[in-house]
């Protein structure tokens, strides 16, 4: 094509052609388009002084990639008033070429474009910063959830565990029906707090599944028992029916389960007065997958409006407004054990008949888990508390709560267990060090040093012993899943939440308790008639090994010497020639002036005063 058909053709475009002479000025080639400005093109476009210099470097780059080069678009008044939008195309060739167009609708075009990307960035960071809210709001409300549940959690410990305590004292019958109060009114408190954790958890998608081996029947029979006492003191009968082809155990969660038919259970008790609740298990004809059940749980009761029957299982709601305020509860049960039945691969439906009772049904999938063997279900199985017995364990608690430190205390008071108690983490390791034993309790909150630290260090220490290591249980009012997370990556054996019942806290301490917890101990024969002032004695020489440690960092080698001498003329007298020993050592290291050796030797003392058992 002929260079004055190239003119022609742009020409018809709509384009007015500049070329630049050799002088930098620019001349028109071709015919001007009835809207060129008159003048000179600068003077017509002031806008190509801003442009000029990009278009005269890009005709000066041989390594251009590209032949064109456009503008921005600008926007300037005619005579008459309108604004007419311009943009200018630099083309490289032998000759320095520069378009102008007049261009309408590509401007608005574009301008729709950036508008619509402008939109688009701002829906982005809208969502964005929404995003972040929503974060932050769901780490605020877990933190706060987190919070709430342990200053709750911790008095309940103790109102609930003296409770207990208190239960299993001499009591007249008014007294006794007191406790029952208290502890019924409690139980319900405790109960709603669960119902509120469970809930959150379960929004949070917190909740992950167990998949181990369980007795079915056993299940059943537990929660039955549970709801027993409450079913008994209304009169109304429990029964359960577990058809035959149903495999006795079972591979899956038998926690949730429980309490899935226990918040069916205790509902149906609350609204039945009369008559009484059966629960039925049996293979769901409906689904071919192996191994999934149908549960029904039947009741006399009150029954259900026939517009209500749908909405039971929704969070917070309840067949009637007035239900909360005649039988109490959150409306949170059954909404819980239906998500709990779907992890479980299930669903869950109501059928009622308002006054002729209810049935809910819920199915759930698991997997045939090995038959218990003969040989182990004749085993016998002792109670932890007359196992714990005679044993001697030697237990140290760390909790900064003194009603807590009680209850412990009080659980554990026929066990024949000794414990040692502190109030904060760095008191926990301090005793660590230098004492055996067999079973450490800690708290998770505590001033100076937490749980979590301590127990990081106390597993530090371990690292350079021979030997099991000691187990340390969490006994923590942080019932959240991050809390039994922590805890386990922390180094703790197990996690237990306050409140925490006396058979709960039997039944950890049986089942972590090591096989011969008097390895290392040192029993020691003592006169019937010294008996009597030896603790005494002991908890003395025990307060001498903090008063030799500070008088060694202070350099105080007198007081050291005569700590070390009282101790050598006295313990052979009292039965413990390794006291003596001790103290004669300190006491010649003392006058020495031999630090290194007073250390060993006060640490030697302190692992004695640890591992006495006197008989």
């Amino acid at each position: 094509m002929s260079p004055s058909a190239h003119l022609d053709l742009l020409a018809a475009l709509g384009y007015a052609v500049f070329e630049q002479s050799t002088d930098g000025s620019f001349h028109s080639l071709g015919d001007a388009p009835e809207w060129l400005p008159a003048g000179s093109l600068m003077e017509a476009f002031p806008f190509l002084e801003v442009f000029l210099p990009d278009a005269e470097a890009f005709w000066a780059d041989p390594a251009r990639d590209h032949s064109t080069l456009p503008s921005d678009f600008w926007t300037q008044t005619d005579a008459r008033g309108n604004n007419l939008h311009f943009c200018a195309i630099a083309v490289a060739g032998e000759q320095k070429l520069l378009l102008i167009e007049r261009t309408r609708l590509r401007f608005e075009q574009t301008q729709a474009f950036v508008q619509y990307a402008h939109q688009t960035k701002l829906a982005h960071d809208e969502i964005a910063r929404l995003g972040r809210e929503l974060q932050r709001a769901t780490e605020a409300k877990s933190e706060f959830l987190a919070r709430m549940s342990h200053e709750i959690r911790t008095p309940m410990n103790a109102l609930l565990g003296v409770a207990e305590l208190l239960s299993e004292t001499p009591l007249n019958a008014e007294q006794g029906e007191y406790v029952r109060i208290f502890r019924r009114a409690g139980d319900n408190l405790l109960n709603v707090i669960n119902d509120i954790l469970d809930f959150s958890k379960i929004e949070a998608g917190q909740v992950e599944l167990e998949y181990i081996a369980f007795d079915l029947a056993d299940v059943v029979q537990e929660a039955i028992e549970i709801i027993g006492v409450r079913a008994r003191a209304k009169g109304l009968c429990l029964n359960s029916d577990i058809r035959p082809e149903v495999p006795p155990r079972l591979m899956g969660d038998p926690g949730r389960l429980r309490q899935i038919l226990l918040n069916l259970l205790s509902n149906a008790v609350k609204f039945t007065d009369r008559g009484g609740i059966t629960v039925r298990v049996k293979p769901d004809a409906d689904q071919p997958a192996p191994c999934t059940l149908h549960f029904t749980v039947r009741d006399t009761g009150v029954g259900i409006p026939f517009d209500r029957v749908s909405t039971i299982f929704d969070s917070f709601t309840q067949a009637d407004a007035s239900t909360t305020r005649k039988y109490g509860g959150t409306g949170l049960g059954l909404a819980i054990s239906k998500r709990f039945v779907e992890l479980m691969g299930g669903r869950i439906w109501a059928e009622s008949t308002p006054g002729d009772g209810s049935t809910i049904h819920f199915t759930a999938r698991f997997s045939v888990a090995e038959t218990t063997t003969a040989l182990e279900a004749r085993a016998p199985k002792a109670t932890a508390p007359a196992a714990l017995a005679n044993r001697a364990l030697r237990i140290l608690l760390a909790d900064d709560s003194e009603d807590n430190r009680f209850l412990v205390r009080g659980y554990l008071r026929d066990t024949g267990c000794v414990i040692d108690e502190v109030t904060n983490g760095a008191e926990v390791v301090e005793k660590f060090k230098g004492g055996a034993y067999d079973m450490v309790l800690m708290d998770a909150e505590m001033p100076v040093m937490d749980g979590y630290s301590a127990t990081r260090a106390m597993r530090a220490l371990e690292s350079e012993r021979t030997g099991p290591p000691t187990p340390i249980l969490a006994l923590t009012a942080h019932a959240l899943k991050e809390a039994r997370d922590r805890s386990i990556e922390a180094g703790c054996t197990d996690h237990l939440t306050k409140p925490i019942t006396k058979t709960a806290l039997l039944e950890a301490v049986h089942r972590y308790a090591p096989e011969h917890p008097n390895a290392g101990r040192i029993h020691v024969a003592v006169e019937s008639w010294l008996k009597p002032v030896i603790p005494a004695y002991l908890e003395k020489r025990r307060g001498d090994v903090a008063k030799l440690r500070f008088a060694l960092d202070q350099g105080d080698y007198a007081t050291i010497r005569t700590l070390g001498h009282q101790m050598a003329g006295s313990g052979a007298g009292y039965g413990f020639a390794e006291i003596t020993e001790i103290g004669g050592t300190l006491e010649e290291s003392a006058l020495a002036g031999d630090a290194a050796r007073i250390r060993d030797g006060v640490d030697a003392l302190d692992r004695y005063l640890n591992n006495i058992v006197t008989e």
